[in-house]
């Protein structure tokens, strides 16, 4: 039993950690290794024996899996459950690890549908409609739009992922007696909507521009039935593509969505 407490360095050490939380992830443990990389500092802290410490880090090196950018919540009650124990209260093994589990799960369900299938291939879209609506500067020479499409799209990813990863810890601290009030506060799945919603006017928006770069007034569109067909082909072949896709993949529309331009413009090219 020690008199110590953690201290915010020690929070804000855990969180730059948790960054790294899948490097040593395997099918045995998932992301147990990376957790107990991630709390080190504040076992440290409240475990200055090195017996006690070793008890203490082999606790949270076993079978460990939630949605990488959220674990910070759990590393957060996982680090005040430490603090806690080691301050002489009667928490066992089994009280942690069913904390940590019952915060890791619902972290998963909702975490895996916003960044996996929501927001990544939206911060993807993000960047396709940089290299579309903003002008090259140069007539002749390399189009450097096409360092913009990355760049926006790390931007957009980690302007939404970033806050969660930094806060995470510390507010996962300060609830670690009401984890239930960590969830609510979160609104994943509002924030999930609003990105869906905002993703299908992206496409919209893009469909919008690829149908402008036809031209139907000029004589060469409307110089033979082939012509016309030739030019609208890549639009009804994604169009179909999407039909058949969103009907075996029903909630990955946004995904679905971004293959079926990519071929759109693809056979626009071609064509």
């Amino acid at each position: 039993m020690t008199g110590e407490r953690v201290k915010r360095l020690d929070l804000a050490a855990v969180s730059s950690r948790s960054i790294e939380i899948q490097a040593l992830m395997n099918p045995e443990r998932m992301q147990g290794l990376g957790f107990g990389f991630a709390l080190l500092p504040v076992l440290r802290r409240l475990y200055p024996a090195p017996e006690e410490l070793a008890r203490a880090l082999k606790r949270h090196l076993t079978y460990f899996a939630t949605h990488p950018v959220l674990a910070g919540y759990v590393l957060g009650v996982a680090a005040r459950l430490e603090e806690r124990r080691a301050a002489g209260e009667p928490i066992d093994d089994s009280e942690i690890d069913t904390a940590k589990r019952s915060l890791a799960s619902p972290l998963a369900a909702l975490g895996d549908p916003l960044f996996w299938v929501t927001l990544r291939p939206f911060a993807g879209l993000v960047g396709i409609l940089g290299i579309v609506f903003v002008p090259s500067p140069y007539a002749v020479g390399p189009d450097l739009r096409v360092l913009l499409c990355p760049l926006l799209t790390l931007l957009t990813y980690n302007a939404v992922a970033w806050p969660y990863r930094v806060f995470a810890v510390a507010r996962g601290y300060a609830h670690a007696d009401r984890p239930g009030d960590i969830l609510r506060s979160l609104d994943l799945a509002e924030l999930n909507r609003a990105l869906s919603r905002a993703g299908a006017f992206g496409f919209g928006v893009l469909l919008t521009a690829a149908w402008m770069t036809l031209d139907p007034a000029s004589r060469a569109w409307g110089a033979s039935v082939i012509a016309r067909v030739a030019s609208l082909a890549p639009l009804w072949i994604g169009g179909f593509i999407g039909f058949i896709g969103l009907k075996r993949w029903p909630g990955r529309g946004v995904e679905v969505g971004l293959a079926v331009l990519l071929v759109a413009l693809l056979l626009a090219w071609i064509l």
